[in-house]
């Protein structure tokens, strides 16, 4: 008897150039992947297409390939921006998966190395100096009115500005009480989805986007707060801003007034420092905050510590005001969190609370 083999024809024909290859792989993936998704494979693609253009065949792609654009990307050029390890690694393998498609791949792969993340650092935040200063400066000029809006509302409520741009007039419950925002599903990942009270600051700048938004044709429930650019002085109120609607401006606010090295997520870090420094519980924190990465937490957990434990010194300080008594020149346990923690090898605010059971025990 006769074996026949079956052979299955793959999705994207190997000659294909890549924008056609392109709009294959998301025709084939609309249903499976959310708006925001597909609105980051397009930039993706554009940066690739304006790197080896639109008619470049799949079946030339070779792992050199790969380095080139690697190398091309990792410099600032003429037609495109610096990019960092993480954008560029997400964009091949967003190549990756269309060179699948063609059964492609799996050569390529062989040799193909992701560039190296940076080690994770601990966020820099602004001090209250630095924080005043910024909001100074950028309320000077008309043009910046939205770049200031969108940082007062991160600063003072955690919503960062992908997910301010996915905000439709819908979303916004300012006859609430408290008034309320409703970060939608289309944000960055599942545990960004939450409401968040807005307090006087915040109300004030989503009120001014709303006056904003108005002006620009932004008028319907299912309008965006921010809508699209198409050009200068023209906006569509049914698709969202662009992911960089406020990287000009804002990049413009940040040299005007000396902090160069802000960007729009330090806001989001300043609030979630600020929650933490005046006692909010961590199970708040990131009921407000949505998503924080573990190591982000167990740095903003240091940052608790140090609220604490200069609180408790406060109040030693004011105890021996009251009664007159000379400071105590012992060194104060309270001081040495961090020895203690580590000596034990538990966490510092376990130690904290050790720390405060033992002065307790030593009062009573």
């Amino acid at each position: 008897m006769e074996n026949h083999s079956t052979f299955m024809t793959p999705p994207v024909s190997a000659n294909c150039g890549l924008a056609e290859a392109f709009e294959i792989y998301l025709q084939r993936r609309k249903l499976v992947i959310k708006p925001r998704s597909t609105d980051n494979y397009r930039f993706h693609f554009r940066c690739l297409i304006k790197f080896f253009g639109p008619e470049k065949r799949l079946e030339t792609l070779h792992e050199g390939s790969f380095r080139e654009y690697q190398e091309w990307r990792s410099k600032a050029g003429p037609d495109h921006g610096l990019a960092g390890a993480s954008c560029i690694n997400h964009e091949l393998n967003a190549l990756a998966q269309v060179l699948d498609l063609a059964d492609l791949w799996h050569p390529i792969s062989k040799y193909y190395e992701p560039l190296p993340l940076k080690n994770w650092a601990p966020p820099r935040v602004l001090t209250s100096e630095e924080e005043e200063r910024f909001f100074r400066f950028a309320s000077r000029k008309p043009t910046w009115k939205t770049a200031y809006c969108a940082s007062q509302i991160t600063a003072n409520s955690t919503i960062s500005g992908c997910e301010l741009r996915h905000l439709q007039l819908k979303h916004l419950l300012l006859q609430h009480r408290p008034p309320i925002i409703r970060v939608p599903e289309q944000v960055k990942n599942q545990y960004r989805v939450r409401t968040i009270p807005l307090n006087a600051p915040a109300l004030r700048a989503v009120t001014e986007l709303v006056q904003i938004a108005s002006s620009r044709g932004s008028t319907k429930p299912e309008h965006y707060l921010i809508p699209f650019r198409v050009k200068k002085g023209l906006y569509d109120p049914n698709r969202p801003a662009s992911e960089y609607f406020i990287r000009s401006s804002f990049r413009s606010i940040a040299r005007s007034c000396g902090l160069e090295w802000a960007t729009p997520t330090t806001f989001r870090h300043q609030a979630i420092t600020k929650l933490l420094e005046n006692g909010a519980p961590d199970e708040t924190v990131r009921a407000i905050a949505g998503h924080v990465s573990a190591k982000a937490m167990s740095y903003y957990s240091h940052i608790r510590i140090e609220a604490k434990n200069e609180a408790v010194g406060r109040l030693e300080n004011w105890s021996r005001k009251k009664s007159g008594s000379p400071p105590d020149r012992r060194p104060s346990m309270l001081n040495n969190v961090k020895d203690v923690a580590r000596r034990l090898r538990i966490p510092q605010d376990a130690a904290m609370e050790l720390i405060l059971e033992y002065e307790r025990s030593k009062a009573g």
